[in-house]
């Protein structure tokens, strides 16, 4: 398995999110051959998470690709590379890079998307964000859906929750990074720790013995106030992740670690 990651990484950027580098981190322990990293607008702006994507790339000899800096942004490295690309890939941004390669005519072995939420909860930025993926390019997440083999939607990602002490064993230079949104992320989840979000979607390629899945065709569902909403129905080609052994997901996470 070769392995394109489409991310938009914010280790150690203001009020932002450490999940793709936990999720890049567990890729790397785990021995999954990463031939590149494409960058995506998304937990912060485009120019900020290629800047960490690049320290990232640089530390664990990933190389990089540069892409969309916002909706509907077009041609960039991240698509080109998006399209020469016949492996597996895993998305956990925004979807403007995924959709701009596939309108190029970009095929994959397989496709790992996080993203989508089945609630019916509004999405009140920056108050209660229920989805952000499919929220930030809705015409995109409609271009990449019917391609989608693998969604990790937001409901099962919601039910594994990480503090502080789960990240002892990271090197030095990402723990001190994720200082801040260890103390930042019970204010978003408004429980005594953070969601690991795109984690899952790396464990699922690394263990997908932790998940259950269903398949099931996906549907756009968006609205202004409910802009990453999809519905599930009978009969789709794609498997979506419904269930994670928690408890089993974190013993695999501290196993990489040591």
């Amino acid at each position: 398995m070769s392995l394109l990651v489409d991310t938009d990484p914010a280790l150690g950027l203001p009020f932002a999110d450490i999940d793709d580098a936990l999720a890049l981190y567990a890729l790397v322990r785990a021995g999954v051959p990463i031939v590149g990293l494409t960058t995506c607008f998304g937990n912060a702006p485009g120019p900020a998470v290629t800047r960490v994507a690049r320290q990232l790339g640089s530390a664990w000899g990933i190389p990089v690709h540069a892409g969309a800096l916002g909706p509907g942004h077009g041609e960039s490295a991240a698509v080109e590379a998006l399209v020469a690309h016949r492996g597996d890939v895993v998305a956990l941004a925004p979807l403007t890079n995924i959709a701009a390669a596939l309108l190029r005519g970009a095929r994959w072995r397989r496709l790992v998307v996080l993203g989508g939420t089945t609630t019916r909860l509004p999405d009140l930025r920056p108050l209660h964000t229920t989805e952000l993926n499919f929220a930030l390019d809705r015409t995109a997440a409609r271009v990449v859906l019917p391609h989608v083999d693998v969604l990790v939607p937001m409901e099962v990602c919601r039910r594994v929750v990480f503090t502080g002490a789960d990240l002892e064993g990271l090197p030095d230079w990402m723990r001190e990074r994720c200082r801040q949104w260890v103390r930042l992320g019970p204010l978003v989840t408004k429980r005594p720790g953070f969601h690991p979000w795109d984690l899952l979607a790396a464990l699922q390629l690394v263990d997908p013995a932790l998940f259950t899945a269903s398949p099931a065709r996906v549907e756009p569902a968006f609205s202004r106030v409910r802009p990453g909403r999809i519905r599930l129905l009978p009969g789709g080609r794609t498997s979506v992740v419904t269930g994670v052994d928690a408890e089993g997901l974190r013993a695999t996470w501290r196993g990489l670690l040591a």
